[in-house]
């Protein structure tokens, strides 16, 4: 049993560390995609002020069409990508709590063990003390 104790609190660190780095790539995704809005959002004020500046040139009602789009679009993923990152935290949450139950059931079986063998040692030492006792009593009389 101790060693299937151990065997699962090593894959559940493996399982961990697999969790861990799908956290960080969706992180670092989220972090793109934000990058992707904000990029998006400073063009958008160029090509407004360029066009406040050039009325007669191009049609901009169009160009704000296509932008409200492409930033519906990244913020939607944007919120899906969070959703993902929550999902993968909680499961995260729930492993560490299921290693620590198998830390703490490990550690109370060494307790227990612990106990069991100075017990054990206990009984054997006064036995021999009471042995020890008998015959120096035997010989005193």
């Amino acid at each position: 049993m101790a060693k299937s104790l151990k065997t699962l609190g090593r894959i559940q660190k493996f399982r961990i560390d697999e969790q861990r780095k799908l956290l960080a790539e969706k992180m670092t995704e989220e972090d793109n995609v934000l990058s992707d809005i904000n990029n998006l959002i400073a063009k958008y004020q160029e090509e407004k002020e360029f066009a406040a500046g050039n009325p007669n040139i191009g049609d901009f009602g169009a160009y704000t069409k296509r932008y409200l789009k492409i930033k519906q679009f990244l913020e939607e993923k944007l919120a899906q990508i969070r959703q993902e990152i929550e999902k993968i935290r909680d499961e995260i949450s729930d492993m560490f709590k299921e290693q620590k139950t198998f830390e703490i059931v490990e550690r109370n079986r060494k307790d227990q063990e612990r106990h069991e063998f100075e017990q054990k040692e206990q009984k054997l030492l006064d036995e021999i003390g009471t042995n020890a006792y008998i015959k120096n009593h035997d010989n005193q009389e």
